[in-house]
């Protein structure tokens, strides 16, 4: 591992309208009060209303969303006979308590035309909840500043992950390891493999925007399936366990909080602070 990299590059940028289902690749991230703009505000839950990701429902990587004027538009890969699902704005009426990990929060339901076509995606019945801006949910009590909020993301709200740790990993596995298989919000370019581990902190070329990483990112099974056939793979189990094990976790990546940050682009210049 060398030295830390004095400078990194926004290489990718990424959203997730919907927890758990396919992201989007963007040129840019804008950020409100709760993170990235259109980024995990939307949430498919048991009816119940706990929430539910790949780990219990691996065909949610098929359900890919694209954002429209109105909302949503989804489609899924492998099932055309569904067609798309145009999602509208939720009705403010139709609340829905409901649960990421151990926080209590609350959605708004976002109807019965687009719950009946995710079950037919999903195989199981399931609703679909909206975070508006109303609802607050803080990041974990542990690390939060200056009422840090978060979305319906696991618990930060931006995942920060490191280009040259995903190269090095496809290497020792002699094939691509696509990067979005870990879900990143940001990537960056520069320094070797694993530098990300001793930084704390992302301050930007321009003005006093900075990215502060609070927390190296615990991986659950969702990044050992491979995307196309959303089967677990053993090689990609054991390359992880042998070159990303901490103690007994798996860490790919460092959840960030921000501070003065309203927009990063791809291209734009960090310097990586330890």
């Amino acid at each position: 591992m060398s030295t830390v990299a004095p400078w990194v590059t926004v290489s990718r940028l990424a959203i997730y309208p919907i927890k758990s289902c396919a992201g989007l690749e963007v040129d840019r991230l804008v950020f409100d009060a709760i993170g990235p703009v259109n980024d995990r505000r939307y949430m498919v839950v048991r009816p119940d209303g706990c929430f539910l990701t790949q780990r219990q429902l691996p065909l949610m990587a098929r359900v890919t969303p694209a954002l429209t004027d109105a909302g949503l538009v989804l489609h899924t890969a492998g099932q055309p006979e569904l067609g798309t699902c145009e999602l509208k704005q939720p009705d403010h009426q139709l609340w829905q308590e409901c649960r990421v990990w151990k926080d209590q929060t609350r959605g708004l339901d976002c109807g019965n035309e687009v719950a009946a076509w995710l079950e037919a995606a999903l195989g199981q019945a399931v609703r679909l909840v909206y975070m508006p801006d109303e609802v607050v949910r803080p990041v974990d009590p542990d690390y939060v500043q200056a009422n840090d909020r978060v979305g319906f993301a696991d618990g930060f709200p931006v995942l920060v992950t490191h280009q040259a740790s995903a190269d090095f990993l496809s290497d020792q596995l002699q094939r691509e390891l696509a990067m979005m298989r870990f879900r990143p919000n940001v990537v960056v370019s520069g320094g070797e493999a694993f530098d990300e581990l001793q930084w704390k902190t992302l301050q930007a070329e321009q003005g006093a925007s900075s990215m502060h990483l609070v927390k190296p990112c615990t991986r659950c099974v969702i990044p050992l399936r491979n995307p196309q056939t959303l089967e677990r793979e053993a090689d990609v189990t054991e390359l992880l366990k042998q070159h990303c094990r901490i103690g007994k976790e798996i860490i790919f990546g460092q959840n960030a909080l921000l501070r003065d940050v309203q927009e990063i682009l791809v291209g734009s210049r960090w310097q990586a602070l330890p």
